[in-house]
C-alpha cells in the first residue's frame, strides 16, 4: 500500500518544485544570454581592433615593408591588449604582436582567415596550439586599391572571459539559492494558508464523525472553503436531528425489546444476529452485547433451537414449536417465528420470539401428578373399604370376630381418607388465605407454641421411647398466626418422629439470626438423599412409598408445611444426609418486619397426620 501523502506536502512540494523550476530556468537562461553578451561585445572589441589594425597596415603590406609591419603589429597589440597577426592571401604570417613571424606556420587554412579572403568577417573559437590556451579570433580583409592584399587578425585569450562569465555564473547561483530559499519559505506560507482551512474542515468533520454534531465549522479562507463549511455545517445539523431521532426510536424499541418477559431474536439471511434483548440472552444463556453480527450457530448451543431458525428462515408461513433446552436446569420454551421485512417489505431474515413456559410445564406435570396421586391416594383406602364391606355382605355377619376386624379396617381407612380430605381441605385454605392476604397475624411469643406441638406428639414420641428437647427464649416473639404455625411444627415434629430410630433424640429449637426468627427440627433418622430434596415439599411426594404408607403419613404434611410458612412471608427448608439426620427449618421475618393482615383467618386444625 502506498504511503499516503498530506495535502500540506503535496502543495508545497509542487509550489516549490514550480518555482524551483522557473528559477532554474531563469538562471540558465541569464547565464546563456550573458555568456553571449559576453562573447558578442568581445568579437565586436576585436573587429573593431581588427578595421583599425587594417586602415594602419595596409599601405605597408602593399609596400611589403615587413619590418614596419612587424613593428606596428607589436605596438597595437600592446595598446589595445590583443594579439595582432597580418596574414597574406598565400597564408604566410608577415606579421604578429607576440612571436616572429618567421615562426608560425602557414595559416591559410584558418576558418577565420578564409572568411576574410573572402570579404567577410571571420569569427572563430578555437585552442590555439601556439599559445597553448583557447582564443578568440576575429579576421577582417585589408584592402588596397580595391583589392585584398592581406588579412589582419585579432585574437584574445578566453580565460579572462571564461573568469568573467564565472564571477557572473556565481552571483547568479548566490541570486538564485536565495530566491529559493525565500521561495521555500513563501511556498510553507502558501501551503499552510491553503491547507489550514481543510485541515479545520477536517478536523470537523472528526468531531462529527466522533459524534459532536453540535460543533460548527468556522466560515473562512476562500469562497470554496465557506461554501464547503457552510454544507457540512448544515450536515451536521440535519444528522444531528435525523440521529436524535433515530436514537429516541432505538431507545423506545430497545425499552420495549427489555421490558418484555419474552425473548426476542432477530436473524438476517446470511445467520447472523441482529438483535437480542435480555430476556432471550438469559434464556441462551449468552450476553446480549457481545452476540450482535455473530452468525447464529456461533453463538447458540442448542441444536433444536437452531433447527427451528433454519426452518422459520426457509418457512413462508409462521412457525410454532416448543422447545427444550438442556441446560443445568432445564427449560421449556415456546418457539414462535415468522419472517422479517424491512420498510420497503423486503424478506431480510427471520424474528424469533421465545416464551419461557418451564413454570407452566412444571405446573401442568404438578397438576397432573396431583391429580394421578389424589386418585391413587383416595382409591387406596376406597377400595379397601368397598372390598371389606362386599366381603361382610357376603358372609352375613355370620362369623362376629372376623366381622368385627373387617370393621376396624373399615374404620382406619375411613379415617385415612377423612385425614386426606381434611389435608387438602386445610391446604386449600392455606393457599386461598395466603393469596388473599387474609391470615392474620399477631406479635405473639414462640415458646408457647413449640411447648403445645410437643404436647401434641409426647405420646407418639413415648411410644418409641425418643425425647423431644426444646430450646427457646421465653421472650422470643414473631409475627405469626399460633394455630397454623402449631400445626406446621407438629408436622415437622410427627416426620421426625416417625423417621427416627427408637431410643433416638428430636431436637426443637429456636433464635433470632439477624432479620429472621429460625424454628429447627432435627432428628437422628435414617436422613434424605440428597436427590430427593428439591421436590420433598411437593404434594404426595415419598422417598419411600411403602414406609411412607406404613407409617400412616398422607404425603400432604410437609407441602402444608411449605404453605404455612410462605403465608407467614418465610420460608422453608431442610438440609440432610445419608445416615446422619435431617435437620427442617422455619425461616420468619422478625416482628418489625412483618406486617399484619386486617382480615381473620380462622380454620379448624386437625391433628397430625
Amino acid at each position: 500500500m502506498m504511503p499516503r501523502k498530506r495535502l500540506f506536502w503535496q502543495v508545497f512540494w509542487a509550489y516549490l518544485v514550480i518555482m524551483v523550476a522557473v528559477i532554474t530556468g531563469g538562471g540558465w537562461y541569464a547565464s546563456r544570454e550573458a555568456r553571449q553578451f559576453y562573447l558578442d561585445r568581445e568579437s565586436h572589441e576585436l573587429e573593431t581592433v581588427g578595421w583599425l589594425c587594417a586602415d594602419r597596415l595596409a599601405e605597408l603590406v602593399d609596400a611589403a615593408r615587413w619590418s614596419d609591419v612587424q613593428a606596428v603589429c607589436e605596438t597595437l597589440g600592446r595598446k589595445l591588449g590583443a594579439r595582432i597577426t597580418v596574414i597574406l592571401p598565400s597564408g604566410v604570417v608577415v606579421g604578429e604582436s607576440l612571436q616572429p613571424p618567421e615562426q608560425l606556420d602557414n595559416h591559410g587554412d584558418r576558418p577565420e582567415v578564409l572568411e576574410a579572403l573572402r570579404g567577410g568577417v571571420g569569427r572563430s573559437q578555437r585552442f590555439s596550439d601556439t599559445l597553448g590556451e583557447e582564443r578568440m579570433y576575429v579576421a577582417v580583409p585589408a584592402r588596397h586599391d580595391d583589392r585584398i592584399i592581406a588579412v589582419v587578425r585579432a585574437s584574445l585569450s578566453m580565460q579572462s572571459l571564461y573568469e568573467t562569465l564565472q564571477s557572473v555564473y556565481l552571483r547568479v547561483a548566490m541570486a538564485g539559492l536565495v530566491a529559493i530559499a525565500l521561495v521555500t519559505a513563501s511556498s510553507v506560507l502558501v501551503a499552510r494558508k491553503i491547507v489550514r482551512p481543510l485541515e479545520i474542515i477536517r478536523d470537523g468533520a472528526e468531531r462529527f464523525a466522533r459524534g459532536d454534531l453540535n460543533h460548527r465549522l468556522p466560515i473562512q479562507g476562500a469562497e470554496e472553503v465557506k461554501k464547503l463549511a457552510e454544507s457540512m455545517n448544515h450536515m451536521a445539523l440535519e444528522l444531528h436531528s435525523r440521529m436524535e431521532t433515530i436514537v429516541n426510536r432505538e431507545h423506545e424499541h430497545e425499552a420495549v425489546l427489555s421490558s418484555m418477559d419474552e425473548g426476542v431474536l432477530a436473524v438476517d439471511y446470511a445467520g447472523r444476529i441482529l438483535s437480542l434483548n435480555a430476556a432471550g440472552a438469559e434464556l441462551l444463556g449468552v450476553e446480549s452485547d457481545k452476540v450482535r453480527g455473530r452468525v447464529v450457530h456461533e453463538v447458540i448451543r442448542f441444536y433444536n433451537l437452531l433447527q427451528f431458525v433454519d426452518r422459520t428462515l426457509v418457512s413462508p408461513a409462521c412457525v410454532e414449536e416448543d422447545l427444550e433446552l438442556r441446560q443445568p436446569e432445564n427449560r421449556w420454551i415456546h418457539a414462535h417465528g415468522t419472517l422479517l421485512h424491512d420498510a420497503a417489505g423486503n424478506k431480510i431474515g427471520a424474528l424469533i420470539v421465545l416464551h419461557d413456559v418451564t413454570r407452566l410445564r412444571h405446573l401442568e406435570n404438578v397438576r397432573r401428578d396431583f391429580v394421578a396421586n389424589v386418585s391413587h391416594e383416595l382409591r387406596t383406602p376406597i377400595t379397601s373399604i368397598k372390598g371389606f364391606v362386599e366381603t361382610l355382605l357376603a358372609e352375613e355377619l355370620a362369623n362376629k370376630e372376623t366381622s368385627l376386624r373387617f370393621l376396624r379396617i373399615v374404620l382406619k381407612q375411613a379415617d385415612r381418607l377423612d385425614a386426606i380430605i381434611n389435608d387438602l381441605l386445610l391446604l386449600s385454605r392455606v393457599e386461598r388465605g395466603t393469596e388473599e392476604h387474609s391470615i392474620e397475624l399477631d406479635v405473639e411469643p414462640i415458646l408457647p407454641v413449640l411447648v403445645s406441638a410437643v404436647e401434641m406428639c409426647e405420646c407418639k414420641a413415648r411410644d418409641k421411647q425418643i425425647c423431644i428437647e426444646v430450646e427457646c427464649a421465653e421472650n422470643l416473639l414473631a409475627s405469626i398466626n399460633a394455630p397454623l404455625l402449631e400445626q406446621a411444627v407438629v408436622n415437622l415434629l410427627d416426620n421426625a418422629i416417625k423417621y427416627s430410630s427408637t431410643g433416638s433424640r428430636v431436637r426443637l429449637a429456636a433464635s433470632a439470626e439477624d432479620s429472621e426468627v429460625v424454628i429447627q427440627v432435627q432428628d437422628e433418622g435414617c436422613g434424605i438423599e440428597a436427590k430427593h430434596l428439591p421436590r420433598l415439599f411437593e404434594r404426595f411426594y415419598r422417598v419411600d412409598k411403602a414406609r411412607s404408607r406404613e407409617l400412616g403419613g398422607t404425603g400432604l404434611g410437609l407441602a402444608i408445611v411449605k404453605h404455612i410458612v410462605a403465608a407467614h412471608r418465610g420460608h422453608v427448608g431442610v438440609q440432610s444426609a445419608i445416615g446422619r439426620g435431617s435437620v427442617f427449618f422455619i425461616r420468619l421475618p422478625k416482628p418489625s418486619l412483618a406486617s399484619a393482615p386486617i382480615t381473620e383467618f380462622s380454620a379448624e386444625v386437625p391433628p397430625a397426620r
